[in-house]
């Protein structure tokens, strides 16, 4: 009998779909690494998400682990090198967060601009500095985009309807796509260049480590705002905090961090800068559809030998 862990905090749709296809689970939140290396053992899913790592000696231990299954997007938290030549699959939930994410990078970018959060914070403060918080709009600006999945996709067709202008950088991008969506592909550097907003929505790798640093950030506009919802890495932040305070750049946005949770950030108390916690994916309508995604798929695996968004092929 095929029975799954779930190491994380998941929402409660995953339970239902499990008794619905007769798959046996259990929950067990908060367990530390070698208490998973311990665990594993008798267990052939595993349901993770962001707040537990799946490192090589955990997948090592794990004798019958054959699935692992991730509620989300994101999996550089598994060691896919290691999953893959014990030949486990890792599977995800790419349509999920599409829509959550997408409207998360959209009040970011809007808040920014406008100065919602000083002007919310002043309003809590008992003042009127109505003076204070005049902004710009978003009206014929350029908006990079950098990677073009769903996210990015979903980006750009909210970006068209505020008139802007869209630039992305994707190296899978089809021609076709690029008609449809109404976007200009280009360069890393020529994106950064011309764009007045900067929003990342790639994956985290060797290649895409700290692709915002000292060097890249001479290239991009004095006043213009980067957004990270994808992967903290993505960006230096020392680099971003020395901008900022040299005013070459305008603003800062950002979902993610390079070390979470993150609860002494160095762009603490800065005004130019707006952060959230890692909440992209955190509105009820995602939470319940990765979960019932990731569970369905799982019991897929099980059930009738299907694969479903394998990331380790």
């Amino acid at each position: 009998m095929n029975k799954v862990l779930i190491a994380d905090n998941v929402a409660d749709a995953v339970f239902d779909v499990f008794e619905k296809n007769n798959i046996p689970y259990e929950q067990k939140v908060g367990l530390s690494e070698d208490e998973l290396v311990e665990e594993i053992k008798g267990y052939e899913g595993l349901v993770i998400r962001s707040a537990v790592t799946v490192t090589k000696k955990i997948l090592e231990s794990a004798e019958n682990l054959k699935v692992i299954g991730r509620p989300g997007v994101g999996v550089d938290n598994v060691d896919l090198e290691t999953a893959t030549s014990k030949k486990i699959v890792v599977m995800n939930t790419p349509l999920g967060n599409v829509q959550a994410t997408s409207e998360l990078t959209m009040g970011i970018i809007h808040s920014l601009l406008r100065k919602i959060h000083l002007a919310n914070q002043s309003m809590h403060s008992k003042k009127w500095e109505k003076k204070n918080f005049v902004g710009s709009e978003l009206l014929g600006r350029t908006i990079g985009i950098v990677g073009f999945g769903n996210i990015g996709k979903k980006i750009s067709e909210f970006s068209h309807v505020y008139g802007m202008k869209v630039v992305v950088n994707s190296s899978s991008l089809k021609e076709e796509d690029e008609k449809k969506y109404q976007v200009s592909n280009c360069s890393f550097e020529e994106l950064i260049k011309q764009s007045d907003i900067i929003t990342f929505h790639n994956k985290l790798s060797d290649k895409s480590k700290y692709i915002i640093n000292a060097d890249s950030l001479k290239l991009i506009k004095n006043n213009a705002i980067i957004v990270n919802c994808a992967r903290g890495g993505l960006v230096n932040e020392e680099a971003i905090k020395q901008a900022l305070l040299n005013n070459e750049l305008g603003g800062y946005g950002c979902d993610v961090y390079e070390n979470e949770p993150q609860t002494n950030s160095i762009f603490s108390g800065m005004e130019n800068v707006l952060m959230t916690p890692h909440i992209g994916a955190g509105t009820k309508e995602a939470q319940e559809k990765v979960a019932v995604q990731i569970a369905e798929q799982i019991s897929d695996f099980f059930n009738n030998d299907k694969i479903t968004n394998q990331v380790n092929k």
